[in-house]
């Protein structure tokens, strides 16, 4: 008596072995892709940052890191109009460093404040820097001031570190 037949439906033993690696070669990029997934997507920014002389202080509330956005609000303690508190967003972006670590990682946020009377002014707060770890920022700020029928004044509001 020589091999059997495979009965109709059956996968031979080189068939079963094939299927059998595939299924291996497929786990070896679904768990690396799922580490990746569940590692990174367990970070947020979300926290209150103030800077070191208590004039900007940004609270973030929302923050994902699977699109890098990140939404809450920011004070400020000196405009030409008085202190304000103002909706901000902005957007956060990782590198690829060394360590295999999230962090440092760049970030920009703006926040804009024209009131709805009457558009009297507009107020554009904008920050570019580095979140060095969870819960420290350095940024540096500009702004531009634009009153209703009168000139613009543009400034910097320097480098500043938030935690």
């Amino acid at each position: 008596m020589g091999t059997p037949e495979p009965m109709q439906g059956s996968s031979t033993p080189r068939e079963v072995l094939l299927m059998q690696q595939s299924k291996l070669l497929g786990l070896l990029f679904v768990i690396p892709m799922l580490m990746l997934s569940t590692s990174a997507h367990a970070f947020n920014i979300n926290g209150t940052y103030t800077s070191e002389n208590g004039e900007f202080v940004l609270t973030v509330t929302q923050s994902s890191d699977w699109n890098g956005t990140f939404s809450g609000t920011y004070f400020t303690q000196f405009t030409p109009v008085g202190p304000l508190s103002i909706p901000v967003s902005g957007t956060f972006h990782f590198v690829n460093n060394p360590n295999g670590e999230l962090t440092p990682l760049a970030l920009t946020f703006s926040a804009v404040m024209r009131p709805d009377a009457g558009w009297p002014y507009a107020l554009v707060d904008a920050w570019s820097g580095i979140l060095m770890k969870p819960g420290y920022i350095s940024a540096t700020g500009v702004r531009t001031f634009l009153p209703a029928g009168g000139t613009g004044v543009m400034s910097s509001l320097g480098t500043h570190t938030l935690n």
